[in-house]
């Protein structure tokens, strides 16, 4: 007997709640995380080797690693919004099987020009995978556990990071970085038939025929749609986390191991062994921040975890070898992913169905686009003053985050159907505004 696959009729006729449809989708989502998670940190895992190899400077890694967070950029912008038009499931499929296939072409890189076309590609498709699980997650399964169930998803990343750490400790030990590359085919064919098992979005569908009976409306592009009133209250807060969120991974994350063993004079098999341990930990500290977000709102504790992880960025840099170094690594880690995880929650909660992918794809790829330069800031300043300067530096950024969510509203445990129906009376409220008053 085949496997069982959920309908869209299933999702539909099941009681309120997480059903097994909804835990499909969040398995379906996190098997796209969780590819993410190889393909994304094999490059930092790399970055040494591919120095020696062929003979790149700091300042050439950043410039290529700017190059791939462009390209990121475009893909979460396109991402988010052709999954408004052609639906989650279809979104999520295409994407995966579109850079499992380019990030094993890496593998060939000659130089300079040929890394940095390979890693742009790259950076398109995992970009479109980033707004999309998130948003199939929200409309599939109970608002009270939403974040936590997000943070599920999210574990798929560390997952995949533990088997980017392994493929170099087995593969990159004897066919090198290149090896490494070539073998990301195999885990992104399996998420790939993974993910015809799941049907579309139920709450999609129904947008589709609320648009198509003129019941809801929004601009042929989405996106500008995201900008007009009255999503606008919501949306320049959330470009402003996403700024900080996206700006501070990418002046820290693509150059944590390079610091390990350039700067701190780890051996390798240490610093792969700490970068492993620590996905545990991200996962713990992720499940409990999202935990605490349902429970108590999304706003404080997306603050508070923010705030922590500039703290332990400083931390890491100060703190001496050994225990000490470890321990703020791995809390580092852990505060980072969170703040993460409460800001994918947060993004979907503020926008009606069919501009939902839209409202978080358009918010975070404008957030990227001030990331592009995270990484070249990077090689620039580290160039110049060390790396350690540099991810302080860099972990200001974490400030935008705070202040957005100081400018934004509470979203926590919210249901689609208000979400729907406070977006119509205050689109209703906008366009009465609008008109002209009758004179007395």
């Amino acid at each position: 007997m085949g496997p069982v696959i959920a309908t869209s009729a299933d999702a539909a006729g099941e009681p309120v709640g997480t059903t097994k449809y909804g835990w499909r989708v969040v398995l379906f989502s996190g098997a796209g995380w969780f590819f993410d998670g190889y393909v994304i940190n094999v490059w930092p895992l790399a970055i040494p080797f591919v120095m020696t190899d062929l003979h790149l400077t700091v300042e050439s890694i950043g410039t290529i690693t700017t190059l791939y967070v462009t390209a990121y950029m475009l893909g979460t912008l396109l991402g988010g919004t052709f999954a408004d038009y052609l639906g989650r499931r279809s979104v999520l499929s295409f994407s995966v099987l579109f850079y499992m296939f380019v990030d094993a072409l890496t593998a060939l890189a000659q130089g300079f020009w040929s890394l940095g076309f390979f890693r742009i590609l790259t950076g398109t498709g995992t970009g479109m995978e980033l707004p999309v699980g998130s948003t199939f997650i929200t409309e599939a399964v109970d608002n009270r556990w939403r974040a936590r169930l997000i943070s599920i998803m999210n574990a798929g990343y560390p997952a995949g990071y533990v088997l980017a750490i392994g493929a170099f400790a087995t593969i990159g030990a004897v066919w090198g970085w290149r090896g490494v590359f070539a073998a990301s085919i195999i885990p992104g064919i399996i998420v790939f038939i993974v993910r015809r098992k799941v049907s579309e979005s139920p709450h999609f569908q129904e947008a589709q025929e609320r648009l198509a009976r003129g019941e809801v409306k929004r601009d042929k592009v989405s996106n500008i749609t995201v900008f007009r009133r009255p999503y606008l209250r919501d949306s320049l807060p959330a470009v402003l986390y996403w700024v900080g969120n996206a700006f501070a991974f990418w002046a820290f994350y693509t150059f944590i191991p390079l610091y390990l063993v350039k700067v701190r004079q780890i051996s390798a098999p240490v610093e792969l062994t700490w970068l492993a341990t620590y996905q545990v930990w991200a996962f713990v500290i992720t499940y409990l921040a999202s935990w605490l977000s349902d429970r108590w709102g999304r706003r404080p504790f997306a603050i508070l975890f923010a705030g922590l992880t500039l703290i332990f960025v400083w931390a890491v840099t100060l703190v001496p070898n050994g225990a000490p170094l470890y321990l703020a690594g791995a809390l580092l880690f852990g505060f980072n992913n969170a703040t993460w995880c409460i800001s994918f929650a947060h993004s979907t909660e503020l926008f009606p169905t069919h501009i939902r992918g839209s409202g978080i794809g358009t918010t975070m790829a404008c957030g990227r686009i001030v990331s592009i330069l995270a990484p070249m800031f990077f090689g620039v300043v580290a160039a110049r003053y060390g790396i350690a300067v540099a991810f302080r530096l860099g972990a200001l950024a974490w400030i935008f985050t705070i202040i957005g969510y100081l400018l934004s509203r509470e979203t926590s445990g919210i249901a689609l159907e208000r979400i729907e129906q406070e977006a119509a009376l205050a689109t209703a409220q906008s366009t009465a505004a609008l008109l002209p008053q009758p004179s007395e």
